[in-house]
């Protein structure tokens, strides 16, 4: 019955993700297609994928059409698209009669109207975010990225950052989640080192260390990062020992750890050296109960299980609060502002010199990003329509961008006759299409064969494993490449 049900939880989640990714698609095409027929303009075709149509149906003037590969969609105008674009999607570009021109204000909307049904959607499934039941747990989290452990010894401890250091800038870019801080942190190494800005929570000293950076690995991708620290995290009571100064006190499993004696807890390791530091004296716990902060008194003792150190007769586990980027925010405003400026960065960074090559080496092609999908939709509602808003973000701005074969290219052909009183001569716009066109097919199959690559590299690595270092190990960071990752666990601890 449970593999039963697996089996269908996974078709459910690769149904979801075709719904999902057809709909986005969906969306933007009919903004071209509203705004196209409000404009007068003649429509040939609407169309959801390329290649040969699964099913088709003309009504009117218009044969509507949903197609074998759905990686895209287009709608046929042939008063906005040259004779070059009519043929790439897939139509002759002979005309049965001259068309009137349409004014190049109307192309304009036209154009721009695609993306501006991705965002419609976008902002949408941000109010059904804001609105969805939150976990009452949901908003235990540290404000901005907080480091929560620097390994012993490790080029981070030894430029001087501390458990508790709230990273503000690097490299003087301001940062506000640690999604932020690790993109900077590739983006932006010069020289093998970033300049961090830092003002610590625990004692609210502020300032300014030159950390190392190195090569980890960053889900299937390897990227430049700091090795061996890990984000800041509260600490969730998995298990209480009888007769413990812990079950004395009225602790409970499933309780969360915020604080001791009133200062942060930034991570497990933090709370076992405060404890183990107390000598005995006895300390307050800050803990998360059902949702409400209580605080209780506990008396370490020195116990068997602690090797003669003090502690409460408590296991520890790490209470996970980091959330990817596209699930930083529930408010709508926040949610979409956050999307912006995450994609624009990388846009940025792909046309920044210093920056490009990282920035390229680190973005997905489809074969990463299906199955990435697919295990998001796994994983929740909340992530799953939280990926599918930032998506549609993602194919707004992207469509936008001043390319010929994209909408942007179609706004700049436009504003070019408003400006000048004439159209580009049409073998102009045709070798411009053309061009632009091989070079994003390109780019596809290039993105294509490096995801390929990384899927092969990374079950070379699980085979591996299987004959190398025990998962413990990895997890305690003795593996560099742990260093950083934000699903990486940290181990469950006697205390």
């Amino acid at each position: 019955m449970t593999f039963l049900l697996t089996i269908l939880s996974w078709v459910g989640a690769a149904l979801a993700v075709l719904i999902f990714f057809g709909f986005s698609i969906f969306v933007h095409e009919l903004g071209h297609f509203l705004s196209a027929r409000a404009c007068g303009f003649r429509i040939d075709a609407f169309s959801i994928g390329f290649g040969k149509a699964i099913w088709k149906k003309k009504i009117g003037a218009t044969e509507y059409k949903i197609c074998w590969i759905p990686l895209g969609g287009y709608v046929m105008l042939p008063q906005l698209d040259p004779a070059g674009m009519d043929k790439i999607q897939g139509k002759s570009g002979d005309m049965e009669e001259p068309l009137p021109p349409v004014t190049w204000w109307k192309r304009i909307i036209v154009s721009v109207s695609g993306a501006l049904g991705n965002v419609f959607f976008a902002c949408v499934l941000a109010v059904v975010i804001f609105f969805l039941p939150q976990d009452r747990l949901e908003g235990l989290h540290f404000d901005g990225p907080v480091v929560g452990f620097v390994g012993e010894g490790s080029g981070a401890d030894q430029a001087g950052l501390r458990p508790g250091d709230r990273i503000l800038a690097v490299n003087d870019k301001g940062v506000t989640s640690w999604g932020e801080f690790v993109t900077e942190t590739h983006l932006s190494v010069q020289d093998g080192s970033v300049s961090l800005s830092v003002s610590n929570i625990l004692d609210n000293a502020e300032s300014e260390v030159s950390v190392p950076v190195g090569t980890v690995k960053m889900g299937l991708r390897t990227m430049n990062s700091i090795t061996k620290i890990y984000e800041a995290h509260f600490c969730g009571i998995a298990s209480i020992m009888t007769n413990s100064p812990a079950e004395r006190s009225g602790l409970r499993s499933d309780d969360v750890l915020v604080s001791i004696d009133g200062s942060h807890v930034v991570s497990i390791e933090h709370a076992v050296g405060m404890i183990r530091a107390s000598q005995g004296v006895p300390v307050t716990f800050g803990i998360i109960r059902s949702g409400k902060h209580i605080e209780l008194e506990v008396s370490p003792e020195i116990l068997p299980e602690t090797d003669g150190a003090f502690g409460v007769g408590v296991v520890l586990g790490k209470y996970d609060v980091n959330v990817p980027m596209w699930m930083q925010y529930r408010n709508p405003l926040e949610q979409l502002r956050s999307d912006f400026k995450t994609v624009g960065r990388v846009l940025k960074a792909l046309v920044t010199p210093k920056e490009s090559s990282k920035a390229a080496g680190a973005l997905s092609g489809p074969i990463m990003i299906i199955p990435s999908m697919w295990a998001i939709m796994l994983s929740g509602i909340f992530s799953a329509l939280s990926f599918v808003r930032f998506l549609n973000m993602n194919l707004a701005m992207l469509n936008l961008l001043p390319i010929p074969v994209l909408d942007g290219g179609h706004v700049v052909f436009a504003f070019w006759r408003g400006i000048t009183g004439r159209e580009i001569p049409e073998r102009v716009v045709n070798a411009l299409v053309n061009t632009f066109a091989v070079l994003l097919i390109t780019a596809f199959i290039i993105l294509s064969i490096l995801d390929v690559s990384v899927f092969a590299k990374f079950f070379n690595k699980e085979e591996e494993s299987k004959s190398g270092k025990t998962q413990i190990e990895v997890q305690t960071g003795e593996n560099e490449e742990a260093g950083l990752l934000p699903e990486t666990p940290v181990p469950k601890d006697d205390l």
